[in-house]
Protein backbone atom coordinates (compact mmCIF):
# COMPACT_ATOMS: atom_id res chain seq x y z
CA UNK A 1 0.00 0.00 0.00
CA UNK A 2 1.24 3.49 -0.80
CA UNK A 3 1.45 6.02 2.04
CA UNK A 4 -1.16 8.71 1.65
CA UNK A 5 -0.05 12.33 1.74
CA UNK A 6 -1.47 14.33 4.64
CA UNK A 7 -2.90 17.79 4.75
CA UNK A 8 0.06 20.13 5.16
CA UNK A 9 -0.45 23.12 7.44
CA UNK A 10 1.78 25.95 8.58
CA UNK A 11 4.50 28.13 7.11
CA UNK A 12 5.25 26.18 3.95
CA UNK A 13 7.13 29.04 2.30
CA UNK A 14 9.65 29.27 5.13
CA UNK A 15 10.46 25.70 5.99
CA UNK A 16 8.91 22.79 4.16
CA UNK A 17 9.81 23.76 0.61
CA UNK A 18 13.40 24.63 1.55
CA UNK A 19 14.32 21.75 3.79
CA UNK A 20 12.99 18.52 2.31
CA UNK A 21 16.43 17.61 0.91
CA UNK A 22 18.20 18.41 4.16
CA UNK A 23 15.80 16.13 6.05
CA UNK A 24 16.91 13.35 3.68
CA UNK A 25 20.56 14.18 4.44
CA UNK A 26 19.92 13.78 8.16
CA UNK A 27 17.91 10.58 7.64
CA UNK A 28 14.77 11.97 9.29
CA UNK A 29 11.31 10.44 9.13
CA UNK A 30 8.85 11.74 6.52
CA UNK A 31 6.09 13.10 8.73
CA UNK A 32 3.87 13.89 5.74
CA UNK A 33 3.66 10.15 4.95
CA UNK A 34 4.11 8.54 8.36
CA UNK A 35 1.12 6.61 9.73
CA UNK A 36 2.31 6.93 13.32
CA UNK A 37 -0.20 8.13 15.87
CA UNK A 38 2.06 11.09 16.73
CA UNK A 39 5.31 12.61 15.45
CA UNK A 40 7.19 15.64 16.76
CA UNK A 41 10.40 17.34 15.65
CA UNK A 42 12.21 20.34 17.17
CA UNK A 43 15.01 22.20 15.35
CA UNK A 44 17.67 24.32 17.01
CA UNK A 45 21.01 25.40 15.53
CA UNK A 46 22.90 22.13 15.06
CA UNK A 47 20.38 19.81 16.74
CA UNK A 48 17.13 18.03 15.95
CA UNK A 49 14.97 16.25 18.54
CA UNK A 50 12.51 13.74 17.12
CA UNK A 51 9.78 11.86 19.02
CA UNK A 52 7.35 9.28 17.56
CA UNK A 53 4.48 7.36 19.14
CA UNK A 54 2.83 4.39 17.49
CA UNK A 55 0.30 2.54 19.62
CA UNK A 56 1.93 2.18 23.05
CA UNK A 57 5.55 2.46 21.81
CA UNK A 58 7.38 5.81 22.09
CA UNK A 59 10.77 6.31 20.43
CA UNK A 60 13.06 9.29 20.19
CA UNK A 61 16.44 10.46 18.99
CA UNK A 62 18.74 13.47 18.84
CA UNK A 63 20.44 14.29 15.55
CA UNK A 64 23.48 16.54 15.85
CA UNK A 65 24.67 18.24 12.68
CA UNK A 66 27.16 20.89 11.62
CA UNK A 67 28.29 22.37 8.30
CA UNK A 68 31.97 21.81 7.53
CA UNK A 69 34.22 23.44 4.97
CA UNK A 70 37.72 22.05 4.60
CA UNK A 71 39.27 25.48 4.04
CA UNK A 72 38.34 28.92 5.34
CA UNK A 73 38.21 30.37 1.81
CA UNK A 74 36.15 27.54 0.36
CA UNK A 75 32.41 28.11 -0.02
CA UNK A 76 31.18 24.55 -0.59
CA UNK A 77 30.33 22.76 2.67
CA UNK A 78 29.26 19.30 3.79
CA UNK A 79 26.97 18.35 6.67
CA UNK A 80 28.53 16.16 9.35
CA UNK A 81 26.02 14.33 11.55
CA UNK A 82 25.57 11.81 14.32
CA UNK A 83 22.49 10.25 15.95
CA UNK A 84 21.89 9.64 19.64
CA UNK A 85 19.03 7.24 20.39
CA UNK A 86 16.96 8.15 23.42
CA UNK A 87 16.06 5.57 26.04
CA UNK A 88 12.44 4.54 26.44
CA UNK A 89 12.24 6.60 29.62
CA UNK A 90 13.72 9.70 27.96
CA UNK A 91 11.33 9.36 25.01
CA UNK A 92 8.36 9.00 27.33
CA UNK A 93 9.45 12.01 29.39
CA UNK A 94 9.65 14.23 26.29
CA UNK A 95 6.31 12.92 25.04
CA UNK A 96 4.67 13.85 28.36
CA UNK A 97 6.28 17.31 28.26
CA UNK A 98 4.78 17.87 24.81
CA UNK A 99 1.33 16.69 25.84
CA UNK A 100 1.35 19.00 28.87
CA UNK A 101 2.58 21.96 26.82
CA UNK A 102 0.37 24.20 24.70
CA UNK A 103 3.04 24.35 21.99
CA UNK A 104 1.17 21.94 19.70
CA UNK A 105 -1.77 24.35 19.67
CA UNK A 106 0.24 27.38 18.61
CA UNK A 107 0.20 28.77 15.06
CA UNK A 108 3.41 29.80 13.31
CA UNK A 109 4.82 33.14 14.49
CA UNK A 110 3.62 35.10 11.44
CA UNK A 111 0.07 34.36 12.61
CA UNK A 112 0.67 35.52 16.19
CA UNK A 113 -0.30 39.09 16.96
CA UNK A 114 2.63 41.46 17.76
CA UNK A 115 5.29 38.83 17.04
CA UNK A 116 8.17 40.78 15.48
CA UNK A 117 10.70 39.50 12.93
CA UNK A 118 14.39 40.21 12.41
CA UNK A 119 17.51 39.18 10.53
CA UNK A 120 19.71 37.89 13.35
CA UNK A 121 18.68 36.11 16.55
CA UNK A 122 17.61 32.47 16.66
CA UNK A 123 14.69 30.73 14.96
CA UNK A 124 13.18 27.58 16.48
CA UNK A 125 11.37 25.19 14.15
CA UNK A 126 8.62 22.82 15.30
CA UNK A 127 7.06 20.06 13.21
CA UNK A 128 4.37 17.62 14.35
CA UNK A 129 1.87 15.31 12.75
CA UNK A 130 -0.95 12.86 13.42
CA UNK A 131 -2.49 10.39 11.00
CA UNK A 132 -4.23 13.08 8.94
CA UNK A 133 -2.29 16.34 9.18
CA UNK A 134 1.27 17.66 9.21
CA UNK A 135 2.17 21.02 10.77
CA UNK A 136 5.42 22.97 10.52
CA UNK A 137 5.98 26.27 12.29
CA UNK A 138 8.80 28.69 13.00
CA UNK A 139 9.37 31.05 15.93
CA UNK A 140 11.90 33.84 15.57
CA UNK A 141 13.73 34.76 18.80
CA UNK A 142 10.93 34.27 21.34
CA UNK A 143 13.14 35.85 24.03
CA UNK A 144 12.72 39.20 22.22
CA UNK A 145 8.90 39.19 22.03
CA UNK A 146 8.10 41.28 25.13
CA UNK A 147 6.44 38.48 27.11
CA UNK A 148 3.88 37.52 24.46
CA UNK A 149 2.08 34.48 25.96
CA UNK A 150 2.86 32.31 22.92
CA UNK A 151 6.57 33.21 23.20
CA UNK A 152 6.60 32.12 26.85
CA UNK A 153 5.16 28.74 25.81
CA UNK A 154 7.96 28.25 23.26
CA UNK A 155 10.69 29.33 25.69
CA UNK A 156 9.33 27.00 28.36
CA UNK A 157 9.48 24.08 25.93
CA UNK A 158 13.03 24.97 24.84
CA UNK A 159 14.20 24.97 28.48
CA UNK A 160 12.51 21.68 29.36
CA UNK A 161 13.93 19.95 26.28
CA UNK A 162 17.41 21.27 27.01
CA UNK A 163 17.34 20.35 30.70
CA UNK A 164 15.77 16.91 30.25
CA UNK A 165 18.09 15.79 27.44
CA UNK A 166 21.24 17.75 28.41
CA UNK A 167 21.30 19.12 24.86
CA UNK A 168 24.24 21.46 25.40
CA UNK A 169 26.46 18.69 26.76
CA UNK A 170 25.41 16.32 23.97
CA UNK A 171 26.30 18.88 21.30
CA UNK A 172 29.61 19.75 22.96
CA UNK A 173 30.55 16.06 22.94
CA UNK A 174 29.66 15.87 19.25
CA UNK A 175 31.85 18.86 18.37
CA UNK A 176 34.78 17.44 20.31
CA UNK A 177 34.67 14.33 18.12
CA UNK A 178 35.03 16.30 14.88
CA UNK A 179 38.30 16.60 12.93
CA UNK A 180 40.21 19.68 14.05
CA UNK A 181 40.47 21.01 10.50
CA UNK A 182 38.65 23.59 8.41
CA UNK A 183 35.65 25.70 9.48
CA UNK A 184 32.40 24.73 11.19
CA UNK A 185 28.99 26.40 11.33
CA UNK A 186 25.86 25.19 13.12
CA UNK A 187 23.53 27.22 10.92
CA UNK A 188 23.99 30.65 12.49
CA UNK A 189 26.15 33.69 11.80
CA UNK A 190 29.31 32.45 13.54
CA UNK A 191 32.03 30.27 12.00
CA UNK A 192 34.57 28.40 14.08
CA UNK A 193 37.78 27.78 12.14
CA UNK A 194 40.87 25.78 12.99
CA UNK A 195 44.23 26.95 11.73
CA UNK A 196 45.17 24.37 9.14
CA UNK A 197 48.28 22.27 9.55
CA UNK A 198 50.78 23.36 6.94
CA UNK A 199 53.93 22.14 5.26
CA UNK A 200 56.39 24.62 3.76
CA UNK A 201 59.26 23.64 1.47
CA UNK A 202 61.78 25.67 -0.43
CA UNK A 203 65.24 26.71 -1.46
CA UNK A 204 67.59 28.56 0.87
CA UNK A 205 70.91 30.01 -0.20
CA UNK A 206 73.51 32.68 0.62
CA UNK A 207 76.26 34.51 -1.20
CA UNK A 208 78.94 32.46 0.59
CA UNK A 209 76.87 29.28 1.03
CA UNK A 210 74.86 29.13 -2.21
CA UNK A 211 73.37 25.64 -1.81
CA UNK A 212 70.62 24.72 0.61
CA UNK A 213 67.01 23.94 1.40
CA UNK A 214 64.31 24.81 3.88
CA UNK A 215 61.35 22.90 5.35
CA UNK A 216 58.86 23.55 8.13
CA UNK A 217 55.70 21.99 9.52
CA UNK A 218 53.09 23.72 11.70
CA UNK A 219 50.22 21.98 13.46
CA UNK A 220 47.38 23.13 15.66
CA UNK A 221 46.10 19.57 16.14
CA UNK A 222 47.51 16.17 15.30
CA UNK A 223 44.54 13.85 15.53
CA UNK A 224 42.71 14.71 18.75
CA UNK A 225 45.85 16.08 20.42
CA UNK A 226 46.29 19.83 20.54
CA UNK A 227 49.85 20.71 19.52
CA UNK A 228 50.05 24.43 18.76
CA UNK A 229 53.58 23.92 17.59
CA UNK A 230 55.96 23.97 14.67
CA UNK A 231 59.37 22.75 13.62
CA UNK A 232 61.64 24.13 10.90
CA UNK A 233 64.92 23.01 9.37
CA UNK A 234 67.25 25.10 7.21
CA UNK A 235 70.60 23.99 5.81
CA UNK A 236 73.04 26.10 3.75
CA UNK A 237 76.32 24.74 2.41
CA UNK A 238 78.92 24.94 -0.34
CA UNK A 239 81.22 22.49 -2.09
CA UNK A 240 84.16 23.18 0.24
CA UNK A 241 82.83 21.64 3.45
CA UNK A 242 81.40 24.83 5.00
CA UNK A 243 77.80 24.90 6.24
CA UNK A 244 75.17 26.55 8.41
CA UNK A 245 72.52 24.29 9.97
CA UNK A 246 69.52 25.84 11.71
CA UNK A 247 66.86 23.83 13.60
CA UNK A 248 63.98 25.55 15.40
CA UNK A 249 61.11 24.19 17.50
CA UNK A 250 58.28 26.48 18.62
CA UNK A 251 55.10 26.26 20.66
CA UNK A 252 52.49 29.02 20.85
CA UNK A 253 49.52 29.99 23.03
CA UNK A 254 51.29 29.11 26.25
CA UNK A 255 49.74 31.59 28.69
CA UNK A 256 47.82 33.94 26.40
CA UNK A 257 45.41 33.44 23.52
CA UNK A 258 43.05 36.16 22.35
CA UNK A 259 42.64 38.59 19.48
CA UNK A 260 45.05 41.15 20.92
CA UNK A 261 47.64 39.02 22.72
CA UNK A 262 49.17 35.59 22.25
CA UNK A 263 52.55 34.17 23.19
CA UNK A 264 55.11 31.57 22.15
CA UNK A 265 58.38 29.94 23.13
CA UNK A 266 61.12 28.74 20.79
CA UNK A 267 64.31 26.76 20.93
CA UNK A 268 66.79 27.40 18.13
CA UNK A 269 69.89 25.25 17.53
CA UNK A 270 72.59 26.35 15.08
CA UNK A 271 75.72 24.56 13.95
CA UNK A 272 78.18 26.35 11.66
CA UNK A 273 81.48 25.69 10.00
CA UNK A 274 82.48 28.99 8.39
CA UNK A 275 85.38 30.38 6.42
CA UNK A 276 86.54 33.48 8.29
CA UNK A 277 89.78 35.07 7.06
CA UNK A 278 90.69 31.89 5.17
CA UNK A 279 90.45 29.85 8.37
CA UNK A 280 87.98 27.17 9.38
CA UNK A 281 85.85 28.28 12.32
CA UNK A 282 83.29 26.09 14.11
CA UNK A 283 80.37 27.47 16.12
CA UNK A 284 77.47 25.93 17.97
CA UNK A 285 74.85 27.98 19.75
CA UNK A 286 71.55 27.43 21.53
CA UNK A 287 68.88 30.12 21.70
CA UNK A 288 65.86 30.13 24.02
CA UNK A 289 63.20 32.78 23.43
CA UNK A 290 59.84 33.82 24.86
CA UNK A 291 57.73 36.17 22.75
CA UNK A 292 54.42 38.01 22.52
CA UNK A 293 52.24 38.73 19.50
CA UNK A 294 50.60 42.11 20.09
CA UNK A 295 48.04 44.27 18.33
CA UNK A 296 48.69 45.63 14.83
CA UNK A 297 50.68 42.49 13.86
CA UNK A 298 53.63 43.42 16.05
CA UNK A 299 55.72 40.80 17.82
CA UNK A 300 58.45 41.10 20.44
CA UNK A 301 60.63 38.54 22.16
CA UNK A 302 63.56 38.11 24.51
CA UNK A 303 65.70 35.25 25.74
CA UNK A 304 69.15 33.74 26.10
CA UNK A 305 71.84 32.89 23.54
CA UNK A 306 74.48 30.32 24.56
CA UNK A 307 77.56 29.95 22.36
CA UNK A 308 79.09 26.56 23.22
CA UNK A 309 82.16 24.52 22.27
CA UNK A 310 85.35 26.62 22.33
CA UNK A 311 83.63 29.88 23.31
CA UNK A 312 81.34 29.08 26.27
CA UNK A 313 79.59 32.45 26.19
CA UNK A 314 76.09 33.32 27.27
CA UNK A 315 74.24 36.51 26.50
CA UNK A 316 70.87 38.17 26.01
CA UNK A 317 68.65 37.87 22.96
CA UNK A 318 66.13 40.41 21.62
CA UNK A 319 63.65 39.90 18.81
CA UNK A 320 61.05 42.01 16.98
CA UNK A 321 58.73 41.32 14.04
CA UNK A 322 56.13 43.26 12.06
CA UNK A 323 53.60 42.03 9.51
CA UNK A 324 52.20 44.47 6.95
CA UNK A 325 48.91 42.94 5.78
CA UNK A 326 48.22 45.16 2.77
CA UNK A 327 51.47 44.51 0.86
CA UNK A 328 51.76 41.09 2.58
CA UNK A 329 55.29 41.74 3.78
CA UNK A 330 56.83 40.49 7.02
CA UNK A 331 59.97 41.82 8.64
CA UNK A 332 62.02 40.49 11.55
CA UNK A 333 65.06 41.69 13.44
CA UNK A 334 66.99 39.77 16.09
CA UNK A 335 70.18 40.51 17.99
CA UNK A 336 72.21 38.84 20.71
CA UNK A 337 74.94 40.30 22.87
CA UNK A 338 77.74 37.94 23.93
CA UNK A 339 80.19 39.88 26.14
CA UNK A 340 81.35 42.66 23.79
CA UNK A 341 80.22 40.84 20.65
CA UNK A 342 76.94 41.98 18.99
CA UNK A 343 75.39 39.61 16.49
CA UNK A 344 72.29 40.53 14.50
CA UNK A 345 70.10 39.42 11.62
CA UNK A 346 67.45 41.33 9.62
CA UNK A 347 64.93 39.57 7.32
CA UNK A 348 62.14 40.60 4.98
CA UNK A 349 59.62 38.31 3.23
CA UNK A 350 57.05 38.96 0.53
CA UNK A 351 54.05 36.59 0.34
CA UNK A 352 51.85 35.82 -2.65
CA UNK A 353 48.65 33.95 -1.73
CA UNK A 354 46.53 31.79 -4.02
CA UNK A 355 42.88 30.76 -3.77
CA UNK A 356 41.69 27.25 -3.02
CA UNK A 357 41.77 26.13 -6.68
CA UNK A 358 45.57 26.00 -6.61
CA UNK A 359 47.62 23.14 -5.20
CA UNK A 360 49.94 25.72 -3.62
CA UNK A 361 48.47 28.02 -0.94
CA UNK A 362 51.29 30.56 -0.88
CA UNK A 363 54.76 31.32 -2.17
CA UNK A 364 57.25 33.53 -0.33
CA UNK A 365 60.38 35.34 -1.41
CA UNK A 366 62.84 36.32 1.30
CA UNK A 367 66.11 38.12 1.78
CA UNK A 368 68.16 38.45 4.97
CA UNK A 369 71.44 39.98 6.13
CA UNK A 370 73.38 38.54 9.06
CA UNK A 371 76.47 39.58 11.00
CA UNK A 372 77.58 36.68 13.20
CA UNK A 373 80.95 36.78 14.98
CA UNK A 374 82.28 39.14 12.28
CA UNK A 375 81.05 36.76 9.57
CA UNK A 376 78.76 38.67 7.24
CA UNK A 377 76.51 37.08 4.63
CA UNK A 378 73.42 37.80 2.56
CA UNK A 379 70.75 35.08 2.50
CA UNK A 380 67.91 34.58 0.01
CA UNK A 381 65.09 32.04 -0.14
CA UNK A 382 62.07 30.84 -2.06
CA UNK A 383 59.36 28.90 -0.17
CA UNK A 384 56.14 27.16 -1.11
CA UNK A 385 53.32 26.60 1.41
CA UNK A 386 51.26 23.47 0.70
Amino acid sequence: MFAQMKEIKGDTAYWYKRNVEFQKTLGLKKFEKSQDEFNFRFWNHGQVIEISKDSSEINGLIVNYIYHTKKANKSQSEALTNKVLLTSQQSENIYNILQNSKVLELPSDKNIENWTQGMDGITYIIEHSDKKSYWFKNYWTPSSQDSIPEAIVVLDLVKKLSDTLNLKEVYTSFKKSLPKKGCYNSGGMVNMCYISNSLELGYSGATKLPLGFYSSYSATYIGETKINGSASFRYNFDNNGFHHLNLQIAKWNIFHKNSSLSDYITYNYQNRILNINDAKNEFENHQFKYGLNLKKNLGIGFGLDYLSRNYDKIGGLLYASKWFSNPKISTTFSTSILNNQINYKAEIFKDINFNNTFLVNRISFGIAYEDFMEYKDLYFSFRVLL
